[in-house]
């Protein structure tokens, strides 16, 4: 199984630290496809690449995907978009959200059904059950 993981970097950073901790727990059960989220000098990096060569590279590792799992504590419209596209695609999204910070997330993720949501206070509760949250 491939997973491509998803998760705020123009939008805000706040949850590199999550990302840091989900990335090496996603590689138990799968390969992660694509780890940008969770590099410290993402945004660094980017400034020399063509916005072009970015998207395109993002949207293969995607469309490559079997799983795609996005932290959407903080909105991004890079992570909507994403969403939007593995939904049009068919495929499987798990959505996060720390609740603690966002206690409601849009109302284009929570109603659309083929969206997994989960909530958490801790990101320990989401590591300690990826297994049973993978397999489901």
């Amino acid at each position: 199984m491939k997973i491509y993981i998803s998760g705020s970097i123009y939008g805000g950073r706040e949850k590199l630290d999550t990302y840091k901790k989900m990335i090496p727990a996603l590689e138990q059960y799968a390969e992660v496809v694509d780890k940008n989220i969770a590099d410290d000098d993402v945004l660094k990096k980017e400034e020399f690449q063509r916005d072009e060569d970015v998207f395109q590279d993002l949207e293969e590792k995607l469309k490559s995907a079997d799983l795609i799992f996005a932290e959407v504590t903080i909105p991004s419209l890079g992570v909507g978009y994403e969403l939007g596209l593995a939904d049009a695609l068919g495929k499987r999204v798990i959505g996060i959200y720390d609740i603690t910070i966002t206690p409601k997330v849009s109302t284009m993720i929570r109603g659309n059904k083929r969206i997994r949501l989960i909530p958490y206070e801790n990101i320990d509760e989401i590591l300690n059950n990826l297994k049973e949250i993978l397999e489901v």
